[in-house]
């Protein structure tokens, strides 16, 4: 975000203590948990801290009832803060739950790390340390941010040559997890949820074929080999699944090509009965991506097929051969489908739940996701998430419509100048359409979350015993407009219950009034001329904005 533009969003997450600390804070967003959480923090020492990407300024804590509890500054300026929801302290809650915990295992020299050169935050934790007297330094890295395949390997590749082990867990939205699983049989995840007033850290093991069981860091143990939940067992060789082996993904099983038959190479796959063929177009990303798997899965089959292509060559296969059965193109097919349909609904889980705290950018890049498994698919998509897609993509479609917030900014600009014009001169109130007929068209039709955008970089730098200037645009018949509540509350002003609204605003606008009639009588000049002059602009002049100016 450009340092000119400021993020307006409530906060949820701090650090304590001081401006640069690692000690995250999170308020509940329900008035029931306040207090409990204020007694936790008696001197209520809350900053937007550099390590969550703020501004280091000091915070504090804002109790509602009927609204959700945040954080807000105390002085208002420019913050470029991205993230401010639950999750955007996760890193830091990681980064002190992982150390405390190598600690409790006997590793020695624990230091974190959040930022490095050329590196961001929230893209991934470095927690470095010593063991068994050894002065060798191992590395766990907690991997946040999205890589590609390449970079990742490239990236494991350089640590281990850095370091004398590379520990791995990954983020909720790395996205890289099954490369892992591919690699090793397992990949350490890691997680945080709330729990009362603070966010607890757990990790889990994931595996190709069943959902990650979360489990807290205490029951886990440092090995030799790397971290061991309940999940895995130790054995001499290293770590494995508990009560089975641990085999790679398929996609990594590479026989040599000369075991392929020659009826089975080209652009189609042989059946297993040797009658049919798949046709793989490439015109589409979705066709590649089934081409691809398809020629995975006919690596998986060579062995089989080449014994097939020799056997049939001599006489019929022998039923009590020891190979395990021939694997068909619908299991393929269908074990495809069934990752597929696991990530789409693991992304649209995660789109209801935080979906409306992203930004867009990423909600594009989870619809794109969704779209390049929908058309890698076999079989369609269940209906219930299609249809629970397609509502995110109208969401996204009617947000790209919306204005950026370098076009909120010049509204307010348009808005702020002709409210303080309209304050000066007439004091009168303006509709929404009103606004628009005199300034910009598209202003009757913004989205109501936009306007109240626009009202509150108008009245940002209003001073505080000053009305604000968004008083000044009501709803017709001179009514309080129903966002002017929420504007009040953006700028932290008292709000006034529901069936006292249209009283306090009355008063606000006849805040506007009374300052009128003061500057008025303080700068009133009176000219008296013995006759006209020729060409002097008569006493009541229109204005093609404001129509009258009076005397």
């Amino acid at each position: 975000m450009p340092i000119e533009e400021e993020d307006t969003r409530k906060v949820q997450t701090a650090v304590a203590g001081s401006p640069g600390g690692d000690r995250p804070v999170y308020l509940p967003m329900d008035a029931a948990s306040y207090d409990h959480f204020i007694r936790e923090y008696p001197t209520r020492e809350f900053y937007c801290g550099t390590l969550l990407g703020g501004c280091g300024k000091k915070l504090s804590a804002r109790k509602y009832r009927d609204k959700k509890c945040h954080f807000a500054h105390v002085v208002s300026g420019q913050c470029r803060r991205v993230s401010t929801n639950e999750a955007s302290a996760d890193h830091l809650y990681m980064g002190r739950a992982v150390a405390a915990w190598l600690k409790k295992q006997k590793c020695r020299d624990v230091q974190v790390r959040y930022t490095q050169r050329r590196q961001s935050l929230r893209e991934w934790v470095d927690i470095t340390f010593t063991r068994d007297g050894s002065p060798l330094r191992h590395l766990m890295r907690i991997q946040l941010a999205r890589r590609s395949k390449a970079e990742w390997e490239q990236t494991d590749t350089q640590l281990h040559g850095q370091w004398a082990s590379v520990e791995w867990l990954f983020g909720p939205d790395s996205m890289l997890a099954n490369w892992q699983v591919d690699r090793q049989g397992y990949a350490m995840r890691i997680q945080c949820r709330p729990s009362g007033i603070t966010r607890v850290v757990e990790v889990g093991v994931q595996f190709p074929d069943a959902p990650v069981e979360w489990v807290s860091l205490s029951r886990c143990r440092m090995t030799a080999h790397g971290v061991q939940a309940p999940a895995l067992e130790l054995t001499p060789t290293g770590l494995r699944r508990r009560g089975r082996e641990i085999r790679p993904s398929a996609s990594h099983i590479t026989p040599t090509s000369s075991s392929v038959p020659h009826q089975a190479q080209g652009s189609g796959l042989s059946s297993p009965e040797g009658s049919d063929s798949v046709r793989v177009s490439t015109p589409s990303a979705g066709a590649l991506v089934r081409q691809a798997r398809a020629s995975e899965a006919l690596k998986v089959a060579e062995p089989w097929l080449g014994i097939r292509k020799a056997s049939t060559e001599v006489g019929p296969v022998s039923t009590n051969s020891s190979r395990s059965p021939l694997p068909t193109l619908e299991r393929f097919r269908a074990e495809d489908d069934r990752q597929a349909t696991e990530r789409v609904g693991f992304l649209l889980d995660r789109l209801d739940r935080i979906g409306d705290d992203l930004h867009l950018d990423e909600l594009q890049t989870a619809l794109r996701e969704i779209a390049v498994c929908e058309e890698a698919m076999w079989c369609p998509l269940s209906p219930s998430l299609r249809r629970r897609a397609a509502a995110w993509r109208a969401h996204v479609e009617a947000t790209e419509k919306r204005p950026t917030l370098r076009e909120i900014y010049a509204f307010a600009d348009l808005v702020r100048w002709f409210l303080d014009m309209a304050a000066a001169r007439t004091a009168h109130p303006f509709t929404w359409t009103q606004l628009g007929e005199r300034l910009d068209s598209r202003l009757p039709a913004l989205h109501p979350d936009d306007k109240v955008s626009v009202l509150v970089e108008v009245d940002r730098g209003t001073c505080s015993d000053r009305p604000l200037l968004s008083a000044l645009v009501a709803a017709r018949g001179n009514r309080v407009h129903s966002l002017y509540a929420q504007v009040l509350d953006h700028l932290d002003r008292p709000v006034p219950a529901l069936e006292e609204a249209q009283t306090s605003w009355e008063a606000d606008f006849r805040a506007h009034r009374h300052l009128r009639g003061v500057k008025d009588k303080q700068y009133r000049v009176t000219v008296q001329a013995t006759q006209p002059l020729r060409g002097v602009v008569p006493a009541h002049r229109v204005n093609p904005i404001f129509g009258p100016t009076g005397r």
